[in-house]
């Protein structure tokens, strides 16, 4: 079992007390042992919607243990799961006037703020897994990552794959006919609305923390995301018909504000940067590791995993959402596509 699998949170209790209006990236002179200090110390605000089982815990607690280890304890980070700070799109927002300082999601997230961050949810743009990796751990990966930076302020540090998104449902789901009338759940992004309405599904943004109780209670008739957030969060026991449809390939990565990184320290700068990166790769060595023994665990839950009988008719059918897409984004999936 991975470390990414489930996590042992030290010092939750410490962590969860905090209050939320501790000020994002605040430096102090550390004179609690009652000796002089000449170096200022940084604390670093990070959150995630994870609980304390999702592998982004355990990423926070390993970036957190490299940088404190690497800076010598001048940068510290303060994590907040479970959504503490707030949803995703508060917590984003807060990293713009420093309520926060690091969110671990994906690019989705700025969609709002960029167009350009669409390319993540292009959908059925990938082949596989390798295709994926090969992308964003080179130069169009790093293009994507600079021009957003650039549009929105945001700087994306760290690739932590988080996994092929996938269909789950109350009832099954193997054709685009069986999706029609039911209303499928998504982040707020456009592209992701976009695309369930054109497979012929009703999209609907909601909150992640509000999805067990909508699928419970047959508000919403299913969802989609990678296998790790189907499970840590029990949607399998409400939504257990799996379908594969892996339409979306996806990261995780540090997200931060570029404009408070670069006043930062340069050495201090580069630590967080680098720790990123480390935490990303060995993210995604787990997350891939893992992949097949999520499936058993929803398995012997009793879910149910089905196969696409019409993958080109979904294919087919999510070419407009691509075709609407700012030039410069067709022009990535095009280069993306090629190197499938």
């Amino acid at each position: 079992m991975s470390i990414f699998k489930r996590t042992t949170v030290l010092g939750t209790a410490a962590v969860l007390a905090l209050a939320l209006s501790a000020c994002g990236g605040a430096s102090t002179d550390d004179a609690s042992n009652g000796e002089a200090n000449d170096a200022a110390m940084t604390t670093l605000i990070l959150g995630h919607e994870g609980n304390e089982e999702d592998p982004r815990q355990t990423a926070a607690l390993r970036l957190k243990e490299l940088v404190e280890d690497e800076t010598e304890g001048r940068i510290t980070i303060e994590i907040h799961p479970n959504g503490t700070l707030g949803n995703w799109e508060q917590m984003i927002e807060g990293l713009q006037f420093g309520s926060t300082d690091i969110v671990i999601e994906s690019l989705l997230t700025l969609e709002s703020y960029s167009p350009l961050a669409g390319i993540e949810t292009a959908p059925f743009i990938y082949t596989d897994v390798e295709h994926f990796t090969t992308v964003w751990e080179g130069e169009i990966g790093k293009e994507i990552r600079d021009a957003i930076t650039e549009d929105t302020g945001f700087t994306l540090a760290g690739n932590m794959f988080r996994g092929a998104r996938e269909l789950s449902t109350n009832t099954p789901v193997t054709s685009i006919d069986d999706l029609s009338g039911l209303t499928i759940r998504t982040p707020s992004a456009p592209t992701m609305l976009a695309t369930w309405e054109a497979l012929g599904a009703r999209a609907e943004a909601m909150p992640w923390d509000e999805v067990y109780s909508a699928l419970e209670q047959g508000v919403l008739d299913g969802q989609e995301n990678p296998f790790s957030s189907i499970l840590f969060a029990s949607i399998h026991e409400v939504a257990p018909e799996i379908t594969m449809t892996s339409h979306v390939y996806a990261n995780f990565h540090f997200i931060m504000w570029e404009e408070a990184l670069q006043d930062l320290d340069e050495a201090d700068r580069e630590a967080v940067l680098d720790a990123a990166t480390i935490v990303g790769q060995e993210y995604t060595e787990a997350i891939q590791e893992d992949q097949a023994d999520y499936r058993a665990q929803m398995e012997a839950d009793g879910a149910t995993f089905h196969e696409l009988s019409d993958r080109d008719a979904w294919v087919e059918a999510t070419q407009p959402v691509i075709k609407s897409m700012p030039e410069r984004v067709q022009t990535w999936v095009k280069d993306i596509v090629a190197l499938g």
